[in-house]
């Protein structure tokens, strides 16, 4: 906390003050980083419905490239960690709701099912992609495959609750990164099988 109190021009005092905890303080940092991130990818950068969705979980997953210690770090204090948990909720809920947002804009522009609830939708594709972040973390999925695999698993769940021209995007969105998924997959079985 002095550290950081010096570079930012304060006391130590004035941190806890404002902050109240070294808890705190790490929760709005880490709470202010995703929310830009999140920002990025969202209205201001001028997409909408699906094609902002697909920005969002791009810009997620190449949060989690870029800084792969960072992002370990954070998941796994989530789950081992009870202090942690609280900032864990909250980011997972500031993701939803920039999923919401898109997919209720999908359904204004008529993208949308009749019968489908965006809501739960939103919840479906958040599911999926924590998952495959799990997968990430166990090094089940290779750092590079995390966009694709969250983007093609998201794009398969939105094929069948959007309209045909919508569909037919999700699902060439879909065969793309099953493409690079696949030639990456095959590429790590010759570099194992080379190596023998």
């Amino acid at each position: 906390m002095k550290g950081l109190a010096d570079a930012a021009g304060v006391t130590a005092p004035t941190l806890y003050n404002t902050f109240g905890s070294k808890d705190e303080l790490l929760y709005e940092a880490v709470l202010e980083d995703y929310g830009s991130m999140l920002e990025e990818a969202g209205p201001a950068s001028g997409v909408r419905g699906l094609e902002r969705l697909i920005g969002v979980l791009e810009a997620a997953a190449q949060s989690m490239m870029l800084r792969p210690d960072y992002a370990k770090t954070l998941m796994e204090s989530f789950r081992t960690r009870q202090s942690a948990r609280p900032l864990g909720r909250a980011l997972r809920l500031e993701g939803l709701q920039a999923l919401v947002e898109a997919v209720e804009e999908m359904r204004s522009d008529g993208e949308l099912e009749e019968w489908a609830d965006p809501a739960l939708l939103a919840m479906q594709i958040s599911s999926t992609r924590r998952g495959v972040a799990r997968d990430w973390l166990a090094a089940i999925i290779a750092p590079h495959e995390l966009a694709d695999m969250t983007i093609a698993s998201a794009c398969l769940i939105l094929a069948g609750a959007t309209s045909e021209e919508t569909s037919a995007r999700c699902r060439k969105l879909a065969r793309e990164r099953h493409a690079r998924l696949s030639a990456s997959a095959e590429l790590a079985a010759e570099a194992a099988g080379g190596g023998r």
